[in-house]
């Protein structure tokens, strides 16, 4: 490529196949190729360009179709093939884009510098100042994302595609308690945030522990973001339930060896599905929405893994700016949602969100009655029920705590029904909330005193 000499072959063929999904890419592409400063030194990818910029929406099929058309002494038909072949590895195309924007960078600056210096020698100091302050902005404004925008009539056919990918891919999330999954359309989906709400001790976590284990045993992907307290105790909670052993016995690492034998297998079969991150390695449990950013953009970029699923435990404790903890929590539950929807390139869905927050404390006696907490019983900030898309209530009394039960209760579903209220069995001994052994609801317990 003119213009930069470090950009071999592998990296101009990479190029073409990352601009096809990426249009802000081949814009910024195109603009220097146009202004004569950048070219390419690949007869494949000179090739690659011709097709890709001839079309506003590029296809494999048609770099398919074009390439059968080059004769075979052409020297582009061999480079052509390793187009075709190009992985669309996340990591490879986020290179791509950092090399691209950053020599970009360096044109401009040089363009500023070239500008200034002539209006200098002439005389023209306020004109070296302007031109070396508009490329400066230009450098800064030079970044790209992925806009969260479509052209409606022209994408009907990706629309459709994607409403009619087989349900091994669709987004939606089950928990595993059927009545509930039936009323969310199949679960929690991409772009939604489920809030969880409960008193203390009622069994949140393990909600989030349940989320991430149905997601990854489904062969999707899911990040457990642990915002208070060691790691390790959400790693024995998952192991207890990959297990199906007490988590006592997990803890001190008593499993019996057929049955870690066993996972081990699936722990190959599963191996990228889950990633559980602490955040011990900060001076304080401060962790904020910019860090669950970082991360994310660091698994994407340094490992090509992008999440279906992202668990908040929870997002009370989420840092946020606030002059009280109303304000406080108002912002880190927009964030959340805001996160739900984030599209973070072409294609991109945004991500299921599943953030626990306590209910408001319950009054004396209140674990004696049996009650429902309904979204208005959400403790200090009623805007976690403005956001969310799903609110989720997990009810138990002292008797039903004793007879291993709870009544979980959908209590707010954006695009469905909702109050839809089930009794299920908890087995939080094995790690897990609802034991998805068990079909239908289990019997209530029997009437105090009988």
């Amino acid at each position: 490529m003119r213009g930069g000499d470090e950009f071999g072959p592998m990296f101009q063929r990479q190029l073409i196949r990352t601009m096809m999904d990426d249009p802000g890419l081949k814009a910024l592409v195109k603009r220097f190729i146009d202004a004569g400063q950048l070219g390419w030194t690949d007869p494949a990818s000179l090739w690659g360009w011709k097709v890709v910029q001839a079309d506003d929406n590029p296809s494999l099929l048609k770099l398919s179709t074009e390439m059968r058309r080059l004769d075979n002494e052409d020297p582009a038909r061999a480079g052509a093939v390793d187009i075709m072949a190009a992985t669309l590895d996340l990591r490879d195309s986020e290179y791509v884009r950092t090399e691209i924007v950053e020599w970009a960078r360096q044109q401009t600056f040089l363009m500023g510098f070239e500008e200034a210096r002539n209006a200098w020698n002439n005389g023209d100091t306020d004109a070296a100042m302007h031109k070396m302050m508009s490329r400066i902005e230009e450098m800064s404004a030079m970044r790209l994302g992925s806009a969260d925008r479509s052209w409606f009539f022209q994408e009907f056919s990706d629309r459709q595609f994607r409403r009619q990918v087989d349900e091994r891919d669709q987004a939606a999330l089950p928990i595993g308690i059927d009545k509930i999954d039936r009323a969310m359309d199949g679960g929690l989906s991409a772009g939604e945030i489920e809030v969880v709400m409960a008193y203390s001790g009622i069994g949140k976590t393990f909600w989030c522990v349940q989320r991430g284990f149905t997601c990854a045993k489904r062969r999707k992907r899911a990040i457990h973001f642990v915002l208070e307290g060691g790691r390790s105790k959400t790693e024995d909670r998952y192991e207890a339930r990959f297990a199906d052993t007490l988590y006592s016995r997990v803890k001190v690492g008593d499993i019996d060896s057929s049955i870690m034998a066993a996972m081990q297998r699936e722990y190959r079969m599963l191996k990228d599905n889950l990633v559980i991150r602490g955040f011990g390695d900060m001076d304080s449990w401060r962790a904020t929405y910019e860090d669950l950013l970082s991360e994310l953009k660091e698994l994407r970029t340094g490992s090509g893994w992008v999440p279906d699923l992202i668990v908040v435990d929870y997002g009370d404790l989420l840092h946020a700016p606030g002059e009280s903890e109303y304000a406080k929590q108002k912002v880190a539950f927009r964030q959340l949602k805001a996160l739900s929807e984030r599209i973070d390139f072409r294609g991109h869905r945004g991500y299921a969100v599943c953030s626990p927050t306590q209910a408001v404390r319950p009054d004396k006696g209140a674990d004696q009655r049996e009650h429902v907490l309904r979204p208005r019983d959400v403790a200090d900030c009623y805007e976690k029920v403005r956001v969310s898309d799903v609110i989720i209530s997990l009810n138990r009394t002292e008797q039903e705590k004793e007879n291993s039960l709870a009544r979980v209760y959908l209590g707010k579903y954006r695009d469905a029904e909702d109050g839809c209220l089930v009794r299920v069995r908890t087995d939080y001994t094995h790690g897990a909330f609802s034991d998805l052994s068990v079909k239908g609801e289990p019997p209530p317990p029997p009437p105090a005193g009988s």
